[in-house]
């Protein structure tokens, strides 16, 4: 079975932001949005340059910014100035992530406080940083990327990364809240075992023992799961985490 994007511009003459851009499930993402018809703004830490393309060979416009998530100042600062600059701000893709596999006995104040600030703490400024734009022109999408982690734990993922998964999966209910009488909409997504470049799956020598399909799942699968939260065919949708994850959550 292939992975095939495709489907109609169901996104046309919209503007989307995705964090964590650069590569992996970001990556799929920027391209998927711009392939249903959005303009992308695409925020790493990383060279943007495989994303702006992949966003502009789809026909969109792509809006590169290098940007240090773990800085919250510049992410609030940067995020509106986007906004401000397009004078509206359709879909918000919180992705970034960073993952830490350190176990509790080993973790230091360090790493801790940079996976928060990663993971965690720069999706709630950046929301925060579109907020006053959503309410204004009445509603918007925010989707947030969880983790079959952040249910579960383990599968080589420490302490950190699987706190600041599990606080998202919390905070997409507590905006969708806040945001339903403004129209704005918030969910999640919650991939389980995904071949990126940040995939720690060292114990599995066969990828058909991952999961009840038989396989890991590709960016692809993820960033579609993202276009029907971000498209009109969500729209009576708010408060959910998609798990994602090929059966994995089934106790496989």
């Amino acid at each position: 079975m292939t992975t095939e994007v495709s489907g109609p511009a169901v996104l046309d003459g919209r503007v989307a932001l995705v964090t964590g851009a650069a590569r992996g499930i970001g990556l799929a993402i920027a391209r998927v949005l711009a392939r249903a018809g959005a303009d992308v703004g695409l925020i790493d830490i990383f060279d943007l340059g495989a994303a702006q393309r992949a966003v502009e060979a789809e026909g969109r416009q792509a809006w590169p910014l290098i940007l240090d998530l773990a800085d919250r100042a510049a992410v609030r600062q940067r995020v509106a100035e986007f906004v401000t600059e397009r004078a509206r701000l359709d879909v918000l893709v919180n992705n970034a992530g960073l993952v830490s596999t350190t176990p509790l006995a080993e973790l230091s104040d360090d790493e801790w406080d940079h996976v928060v600030a990663v993971n965690l703490t720069a999706a709630v400024v950046a929301t925060q940083a579109v907020w006053p734009t959503m309410v204004a022109q009445g509603g918007g999408k925010v989707v947030f990327m969880g983790s079959r982690a952040g249910r579960m734990g383990g599968n080589n993922a420490g302490p950190a990364y699987v706190a600041t998964k599990g606080a998202l999966h919390s905070l997409v209910v507590s905006v969708a809240k806040e945001g339903a009488p403004h129209g704005i909409l918030s969910n999640g997504v919650a991939p389980g075992p995904i071949k990126t470049e940040m995939t720690v799956f060292p114990s599995y020598a066969d990828e058909k023992m991952v999961t009840p399909l038989g396989r890991m799942g590709r960016p692809e699968d993820i960033a579609e799961a993202v276009l029907y939260l971000a498209s009109p065919a969500s729209n009576f949708v708010t408060g959910t985490v998609l798990n994602v994850s090929g059966g994995a959550l089934m106790g496989w």
